[in-house]
């Protein structure tokens, strides 16, 4: 496990706002879903953190990939990770992006019949799923309840038939049924009920692998304890865990750069660093790494507040750091490993801080901060 002082190298090394990930842990997270799921495909979400070096640890490890796009699929196989270990999703996708992506060897499913009609007619043979729409409202915040009736996400229970009719006499074999329920989800009872509504579609439909999706909030034991009595060939199991991966293996290391009297931590991070908590008023806890200045009296927490012209730019509140958290202080925001990189952003001018990985206790830069040259390299 990573230790403070390691963290404090890293923003000596390459300043900050900076995003830190344990490869170790990680891995140890990674490979807690494969002792719970023997001979299922565990294809790590990219989504979650495309970090570069991250994805070629899990590759040469044996872990697939999980991408909602063509970059994403380009970054899974530029990692090293082999086409069979890929499952190509996304409700957006343009039509040749899907029928690349499956002339490329990963397994793509349709979550529209727009989709499944454009790979069906591409003559292009490859490996066709179908991510349905279950109509399941999970406990979860509204932004992650993708499983929901009225969502956009994958084809309506109420399509199948039809569409699976289609593929029937079109000759086309149905590779992979499954369906994703959410993020955030910490009843492992909805991945069950899950788990037998893919089963009974599979049986229906004769199709052998199962794809459950990812978004469990609970431990790869937990979650497998639900599903094993309703599916027990776990080799038939596609699972997509992101969060779950690399959420904990994951820090954002930020500076106080100002303090103002009446309760803020104006830091170096902010909303376009790390915008879970803005998005979905997530709670990272936040430490004190190193001390700066002393704080002026005051009674009551503090608000860390980011650098971005919103009200909404805060990154955590009613902390209390200690009186030396004032200018100076690094601070590590916690639980960042997941959606934090991979949603920054350059609003307000903001260019994309570092990424460092920490392999066998030793720092390595995965990928550079971004500069000035590489945000107007694309202006006419």
């Amino acid at each position: 496990m990573v230790d403070n002082a390691q963290l404090v190298e890293a923003a000596d090394r390459w300043g900050t706002p900076l995003y830190v990930t344990d490869l170790d842990v990680a891995l140890v997270n990674a490979r807690a879903w494969r002792t719970a799921l023997p001979e299922a495909l565990v294809a790590y979400a990219v989504k979650a953190n495309p970090d570069p070096l991250l994805l070629r640890r899990l590759a040469a490890d044996g872990f697939g990939c999980e991408v909602v796009g063509p970059v994403e699929l380009a970054l899974a196989l530029r990692s090293g990770c082999p086409p069979e270990r890929i499952v190509v999703n996304g409700v957006g996708q343009t039509n040749p992006d899907l029928v690349a992506a499956l002339g490329a060897g990963a397994l793509v499913n349709a979550e529209s019949v727009g989709a499944l009609n454009a790979l069906m007619r591409s003559g292009v043979a490859g490996r066709i799923g179908i991510r349905v729409n279950p109509g399941l409202q999970t406990d979860t915040h509204p932004h992650l309840a993708t499983g929901a009736a009225d969502a956009k996400f994958g084809i309506g229970l109420d399509e199948l038939p039809t569409v699976l009719d289609r593929m029937h006499r079109s000759g086309v074999r149905l590779a992979a049924i499954g369906a994703h329920i959410g993020s955030g989800i910490s009843d492992a009872a909805a991945y069950a009920w899950l788990a037998q509504l893919m089963l009974s579609l599979a049986e229906d439909s004769a199709v052998t692998r199962i794809d459950l999706g990812g978004g469990f909030a609970g431990s790869p034991a937990a979650h497998a304890a639900a599903i094993r009595p309703h599916v027990p060939d776990t080799s038939r199991l596609i699972v997509e865990p992101g969060r779950s991966i690399v959420a904990a293996a994951g820090w954002l290391l930020t500076r106080v750069v100002q303090v103002q009297p009446r309760g803020h931590l104006i830091s170096d991070a902010g909303m376009t660093e790390l915008l879970r908590p803005m998005l979905y008023g997530a709670r990272h806890p936040v430490s004190l790494l190193s001390p700066g200045e002393t704080l002026p009296p005051r009674e009551g927490p503090w608000t860390l507040s980011g650098p971005i012209c919103e009200a909404g730019d805060v990154l955590a509140s009613d902390i209390d750091l200690g009186p030396q958290a004032g200018a100076g202080a690094l601070l590590s925001i916690g639980d960042a490993g997941a959606y934090g990189a991979a949603m920054a952003s350059n609003y307000n001018g903001r260019l994309r801080p570092a990424q460092v990985v920490i392999s066998g206790g030793e720092l390595q830069l995965s990928r550079r901060r971004e500069t000035l040259e590489d945000l107007v390299a694309r202006d006419a």
